[in-house]
């Protein structure tokens, strides 16, 4: 999420303790903090270059203790529109490699392009492992929260990302502050129901698969027609004979 969007907030919330620092100051987190709920997770979070001294577990209470949550690594990131560039690029390398993402929008942010055009457009093909929190809802009064969860769906589909409403498919989209504790039990159970499901991790190279072949079709398919076109041929033939040495 972007910088002041309550983050770290809400990763404290779930894991139910101030793990992450939280504050005025921005951006407040300036290096990947992980939470897990197993044992396990110390190679995972070698692979994710979270530092030893970053590395948490939930403290006792009903948070650690919850079964659904059993085998959860939470990580959180850096701003992705931090003035830091180093920030945006280690949002950016964890994002190729995590299972699953919840976006934290806040009612002043959640229509930036930055983050429109930059993530939630080019990721549209992972909709089914993305869930995107509108934060802060304290600070609005009356329906207001109800307008803007509303604008900030109509912006989702318009950048192609399918909405997981009536039992369908698609990404989770919900409301709550982070700081009240609104909506935060509802956040949690559904991610317990997405860990318990297992498939997080089979979703995601799915679609990473889809991008990669959405990617390469111009490439391999011609005129309409799979297939190399003639120049493709004759390019590929060349650096296959170099590749062998012929050339």
């Amino acid at each position: 999420g972007a910088t002041g969007s309550g983050k770290s907030t809400l990763f404290n919330a779930l894991a139910g303790a101030p793990i992450s620092d939280t504050g005025l100051r921005r951006p407040t987190t300036s290096q990947p903090i992980a939470c897990s709920w197993t044992d396990g997770a110390a190679g995972l979070l070698d692979r994710l270059a979270v530092p030893g001294r970053l590395r948490r577990r939930p403290h006792p209470g009903p948070a650690a203790f919850d079964e659904a949550l059993q085998g959860l690594v939470l990580v959180d990131l850096p701003d992705h529109d931090s003035a830091a560039t180093e920030h945006r690029d280690q949002v950016d390398r964890v994002l190729a490699l995590v299972d699953a993402v919840i976006w934290v929008v806040d009612p002043e942010k959640y229509a930036d392009a930055a983050l429109h055009e930059r993530y939630l457009r080019p990721l549209a093909g992972h909709a089914e492992v993305t869930f995107v929190v509108l934060n802060q809802t304290d600070r609005l009064p009356g329906e207001a929260a109800d307008l803007v969860l509303d604008d900030l769906r109509r912006l989702l589909d318009e950048d192609g990302i399918a909405l997981g409403e009536h039992g369908e498919p698609g990404a989770t989209v919900m409301s709550l502050s982070a700081l009240t504790g609104d909506g935060v039990p509802e956040l949690r159970e559904m991610v317990g129901r997405f860990v318990q499901d297992r498939t997080a991790a089979t979703r995601r190279l799915s679609a990473d698969i889809d991008a990669a072949a959405a990617r390469l079709r111009p490439v391999y398919v011609a005129e309409g027609r799979p297939g190399l076109g003639e120049r493709a041929r004759e390019e590929f033939t060349d650096r296959l004979a170099e590749a062998a040495g012929q050339a």
